[in-house]
């Protein structure tokens, strides 16, 4: 019994050294370049503080990302605080697991950009900073995981969806990414108050989105390398700024917005100056609008005033410059680019 309870208690000191100091139980060594590598991954030691900056091509395709190196025969005792930009761009790998313990964490820019890795798995649910795009550009991402399960302030969670959301410390729910190859379906609905750049980044299937009265920001470069065809705002008068940029537009895109009057269709118009109207071909419309061909929506007759003995008159709405061709109203001009007109309906089918 003696022996046996020696033989336990060494087995135990083992786990618990491990514990303490996991990277005691990974390889270290100093690469060529001068970074330190562990478990496939580079580190750069500053001090008593460690930036992830790249991986070891040899080191596998499951790479774990720890939260301290500790080598007494190197003398590193340092705490990982950074993962620098484009750290694992292009990166051969499948899966990529996060430490327990980070006290303090800020992930940059594209840092998993271009990587072929499938698998993010207990990603720290506190202490982490996202930059912007820091986790855009993973076009094979499957799932993701979080350590914990808290909707706390200052929290990561998954939600239904298996997308990555985030609590602010003001209580709003950021939407931080959808796994870019796990999303079958073709249409998504989005109920978190803002969607953060890169956040729908290299999407494959989905082609309709439809944002709810929740949604208070779209970021720029939310859906970047996203070919979508429509986008449809279901409540057009709740407090939202769609940042340029946000979506990328091809000329068959639709914005649809829940609009019956012009005010309200006014209120997304100035969400867009002049070049980004133009560039969307006019493609902003009632739910319910059923034209096909390019029009705009919005002008009421007070605007779409025409003078035929004179030239029309050039005027604007909401700061964007434009003018009517036609007598009937029928045409108007936006730069030098001509649109069809389409009154807007005063009732609409709301869908």
């Amino acid at each position: 019994m003696r022996k046996l309870a020696i033989t336990l208690a060494v087995i135990l000191l083992l786990s618990l050294g491990c514990g303490i100091a996991l990277s005691a139980c990974v390889d270290v060594r100093v690469g060529e370049d001068g970074t330190v590598i562990a478990g496939g991954v580079k580190y750069k030691i500053d001090g008593q503080f460690a930036t992830v900056v790249g991986y070891d091509p040899e080191g596998g395709r499951r790479l774990k990302i720890l939260s301290e190196i500790v080598d007494e025969e190197l003398g590193i005792d340092a705490e990982v605080t950074i993962i620098a930009e484009n750290a694992f761009s292009g990166a051969d790998i499948d899966q990529i697991e996060f430490d327990d313990d980070f006290e303090r964490l800020t992930i940059y820019p594209n840092a998993f950009a271009g990587s072929t890795v499938k698998d993010i798995e207990d990603f720290p649910y506190t202490n982490v900073t996202l930059m912007d795009n820091a986790l855009a550009g993973m076009s094979e991402l499957t799932v993701i995981s979080v350590r914990g399960d808290s909707r706390e302030r200052g929290c990561y969670y998954i939600g239904s969806d298996g997308g990555l959301y985030g609590v602010g410390n003001d209580g709003k729910v950021t939407l931080y990414l959808v796994p870019a190859a796990k999303q079958a379906a073709n249409t998504y609905t989005i109920t978190a108050n803002i969607v953060a750049p890169g956040a729908f980044s290299c999407n494959k299937s989905i082609n309709t989105v439809f944002v709810t009265e929740a949604v208070t920001r779209i970021c720029v470069g939310a859906f970047a390398n996203v070919k979508m065809s429509r986008v449809s705002f279901r409540d057009a008068t709740a407090e939202i700024y769609v940042e340029d940029g946000a979506f990328e537009v091809d000329k068959d895109m639709r914005f649809e917005v829940s609009a019956d009057s012009v005010e309200v269709l006014e209120h997304w118009i100035k969400l867009s100056d002049g070049e980004q109207l133009e560039m969307l071909s006019g493609l902003i419309h009632p739910i319910g609008c059923t034209m096909t061909e390019p029009h705009i929506h919005g002008l009421s007759e007070a605007n779409a005033s025409y003078q035929s003995t004179s030239p029309a008159p050039a005027t604007s709405l909401e700061g964007i410059p434009y003018q009517v061709s036609d007598a009937n109203h029928y045409r108007i001009t936006i730069g030098e680019s001509v649109f069809t007109l389409q009154y807007l309906f005063t009732t609409f089918t709301a869908a």
